[in-house]
């Protein structure tokens, strides 16, 4: 992941507090790298990413 690249701690679908959380999953979308609680969660975000991405902004 490159180092310019934002992260977020908050899981966008569920609002679950990941941090300090190891072996999140992760999915990169438009220059950010949103982290899951769940594969289901990330599907969630996979279906409709700019709906879940405004939230975290």
């Amino acid at each position: 992941m490159p180092k310019d690249k934002a992260t977020c701690d908050i899981d966008p679908v569920c609002k679950m507090d990941l941090s300090g959380q190891e072996g999140k999953v992760g999915y990169d979308f438009e220059d950010v790298t949103y982290y899951f609680c769940s594969e289901l969660c990330k599907g969630h975000f996979e279906k409709e990413p700019k709906k879940y991405a405004k939230q975290t902004k």
